[in-house]
């Protein structure tokens, strides 16, 4: 749980905000002033006035809505309910591959800091359930350059 308060120091309130922003993506409810409470998705906090903004939101009552900023001075205090959800290799792949399909497995393993077998099984696991499919297609063969010397050599024969 993290305890709010209006009158933070400064030392004291760049302190918790770097702390909140730990959070961010996380499931928060925060218990405002007038004792109601607000559930929702941390999506971002503002530096100067600690207000916070919320996405996926619920009231005590059940009512629902997209989105929500509530002013950090209406804030009593924060309830952490879930942490951050992070992406699974295969996710990153998929959308590595996804913006560049012609994008080699070393450089997606340089990019993700994973060695190049992780994201080949990770490749391979997206191909399986159908996410990938492969499109094999043949370089144009190179036409070979003939010197004038071969021309004349075999206009001989």
């Amino acid at each position: 749980m993290l305890r709010w308060c209006s009158q933070l120091h400064a030392q004291d309130k760049t302190s918790v905000l770097d702390r909140l922003r730990r959070y961010i993506d996380s499931m928060i409810e925060v218990h405002l002033i007038d004792e109601k409470v607000i559930k929702g998705r941390l999506v971002q906090v503002d530096n100067e006035l600690v207000n916070i903004f919320l996405e996926d939101c619920m009231d005590a009552s059940g009512k629902a809505s997209p989105a929500a900023v509530v002013m950090g001075t209406s804030i009593s205090f924060i309830n952490i309910i879930s942490l951050p959800v992070e992406e699974t290799l295969d996710e990153q792949v998929f959308m590595l591959i996804q913006r560049n399909g012609d994008m080699p497995v070393k450089e997606i393993s340089k990019m993700l800091d994973v060695k190049p077998k992780s994201v080949n099984s990770a490749i391979k696991r997206l191909k399986r359930i159908g996410l990938l499919t492969v499109h094999l297609e043949r370089a144009p063969k190179k036409k070979r350059q003939v010197s004038k010397q071969q021309i004349e050599k075999r206009a001989r024969r």
